[in-house]
C-alpha cells in the first residue's frame, strides 16, 4: 500500500481520524505538550488529562526497528484482543498480511519522527460484524531524549464480538504520514577554500554545510 504524505497545510478532511473526537482530543493534548517544537516526553503524559481517550489509548516502547511493545493499554484494546494487551507487540492487532506495512509506519513514527494515522478494518463473517477503525501514533521522547516511545490509540466502529479481532489496512484509503521535521541537522566535513591569487593572501575560511532534510 502506498503511503501518502501530507503537508500540514493541505486539506485533511479525508485523512483517517479527522472528525473523530477521541483521536482529535488526544492529538490536541499531545500538541499542547510540545515545547519549542520538540517531541513531548513520556514523563509529560498525565492520564487524568486524556480521560475520554484512555480506554482506547496505549503507550508503545521501541524494542527493535519496526517492532514496539505495549507498556500501557486501555480496556478497549483488551476487549479487541480478548486478553491483556500490555507487553504484547503492536503487530498482534494485525493480520500477517498487514504486519510488514505496519512495521514500516511504526518505524517512521519513531525515526523521522512522524505522526501516523492508519485506516483499519476487520473482516466480518456469519457470526461477527465487520469492524472499522483508525490507529493514531504520536511520538514521544524517553528519559535520554530519544524518540523510543509512542502515545497512540485505536478507535473502532462496530461490535467487537466475542472472539479476538485482527486488522488490515483499509485498501484504497489514505494514510496520514506527517513528518515533523525534527531530525538533528547533519554537519558535513569542514571545507578549506584555497587562497585567492592576490597580493594580499586572505585567510582560509570555514564553510559549514547544514542539511535540514
Amino acid at each position: 500500500m502506498k503511503i501518502v504524505e501530507d503537508n500540514p497545510q493541505r486539506r485533511k478532511a479525508d485523512l483517517p481520524g479527522v472528525g473523530n473526537p477521541t483521536l482529535e482530543s488526544l492529538e490536541r493534548y499531545w500538541r499542547a505538550l510540545r515545547h519549542a517544537q520538540s517531541v513531548p516526553s513520556r514523563n509529560d503524559i498525565e492520564p487524568s488529562q486524556i480521560d475520554a481517550a484512555l480506554p482506547h489509548a496505549f503507550i508503545l516502547q521501541r524494542v527493535a526497528p519496526g517492532i514496539a511493545r505495549m507498556r500501557v493499554a486501555g480496556q478497549s484494546l483488551h476487549d479487541l484482543l480478548k486478553m491483556d494487551a500490555r507487553g504484547m507487540p503492536l503487530s498482534t492487532f494485525f493480520d500477517p498480511s498487514a504486519r510488514d506495512e505496519i512495521a514500516k509506519l511504526v518505524e517512521a513514527a519513531f525515526s523521522e519522527p512522524a505522526i501516523i494515522s492508519v485506516p483499519l478494518n476487520s473482516q466480518g463473517s456469519l457470526i461477527r460484524s465487520h469492524l472499522t477503525g483508525t490507529m493514531l501514533l504520536l511520538p514521544l521522547r524517553d528519559d535520554k531524549g530519544e524518540t523510543t516511545r509512542i502515545l497512540g490509540a485505536i478507535v473502532t466502529e462496530g461490535e467487537a464480538g466475542s472472539r479476538p479481532r485482527r486488522f488490515e489496512i483499509t485498501k484504497g484509503a489514505r494514510i496520514r504520514h506527517e513528518t515533523l521535521g525534527l531530525q538533528l541537522a547533519s554537519v558535513q566535513p569542514l571545507v578549506h577554500k584555497s587562497p585567492e591569487p592576490a597580493t594580499e593572501r586572505k585567510a582560509p575560511f570555514l564553510r559549514l554545510v547544514v542539511n535540514n532534510g
